[in-house]
């Protein structure tokens, strides 16, 4: 018997005011990535939810993915991974993915937890969903595939009023923890702490489908960049148009200020064509309409304007 949706309406409403009351909706203006696992450096898996993260970023939040980093499984490499995102960057979204499977090596969860010293318990509720969705699976393992399994509902908890009340000199506000069931199919949650860092799983495919099931609980809280992406295609070599987009990335950020236009340069060898992509933020469309004719008139190589799904095209 599955989940049903009035339990998942309740659940999610119950989490969203309690973080709504908690930590009053804290804005995303950008985010970062963190992929874990040893089979993306070692080449065993090529990695697409970086690359299906940055999407969603730009098309759906319209924000800025300011840093992604892939990590091995290894305490010290994601707190060092952490570290770079949270302390050095500041960012205000963190989506981690991987490490969080039923074996040995799957350590994101613990590691996670110690990170924001919190406890690492056994989750009664994932549990519960485990027996509704997969117990005829469960039903099946001995009780030491039992317990493994179980790892992947031993999650990081929020400190109990007793342990807060004994550090109530501290100055650090406490972690707070969530877990979104946004999928009543799935028995797995999306553990969010401080609304700011969401743990996924590395599956491709449950990744790409959580990001954007997340998209309704993150789109109020974005404070847009308006980030608008337009292209440009042509025959002429990147060498050749190397001083000319160098000049013209000069002007605009004069005109604009630094940052706010960004050129980018993008060979497909294979088609013998480049496309130029021209990245604006908070511009108006005869700002960008103005750059696009400049670019038309002025790179050669039958020179033309080009749609999102054409340049995709090209990319394969």
């Amino acid at each position: 018997m599955g989940v049903s949706r009035r339990y998942l309406y309740h659940t999610l409403s119950r989490m969203t005011q309690l973080t709504t009351t908690t930590i009053k909706n804290k804005p995303i203006r950008n985010a970062g990535c963190l992929i874990i696992g040893d089979e993306i450096l070692n080449g065993k898996i090529l990695d697409t939810n970086s690359y299906n993260f940055a999407r969603f970023c730009f098309n759906n939040l319209s924000i800025p993915l300011k840093r992604t980093i892939v990590c091995g499984d290894d305490e010290q490499d994601i707190i060092n991974s952490l570290n770079i995102l949270l302390k050095q960057d500041k960012l205000d979204l963190i989506i981690t993915s991987g490490g969080l499977g039923s074996t040995h090596d799957d350590i994101t969860y613990k590691v996670i937890s110690d990170y924001f010293q919190l406890d690492y318990q056994l989750d009664q509720e994932v549990v519960d969903r485990m027996k509704s969705i997969r117990g005829d699976y469960l039903d099946k393992l001995n009780p030491e595939q039992l317990n493994a399994f179980y790892r992947m509902a031993t999650l990081p908890v929020s400190p109990q009023p007793s342990s807060l009340a004994q550090n109530s000199t501290t100055t650090t506000p406490a972690t707070t923890v969530e877990k979104y069931f946004i999928d009543d199919k799935l028995w797995f949650p999306i553990v969010g702490l401080n609304e700011q860092v969401y743990i996924l799983p590395g599956v491709p495919q449950l990744f790409t489908q959580l990001i954007k099931d997340m998209e309704p609980m993150l789109k109020p809280r974005v404070i847009s960049s308006d980030l608008i992406r337009r292209y440009v295609v042509t025959k002429s070599g990147e060498t050749q148009l190397a001083p000319y987009l160098t000049n013209l990335q000069e002007k605009c950020d004069k005109k604009y200020g630094k940052g706010v236009l960004k050129l980018g340069s993008y060979p497909h060898m294979n088609l013998h064509i480049n496309t130029i992509s021209i990245i604006g933020q908070k511009l108006t469309s005869q700002d960008l309409d103005w750059i696009v004719n400049a670019l038309i008139e002025n790179i050669g190589g039958d020179a033309k304007e080009i749609t999102q799904a054409q340049e995709d095209e090209y990319s394969k």
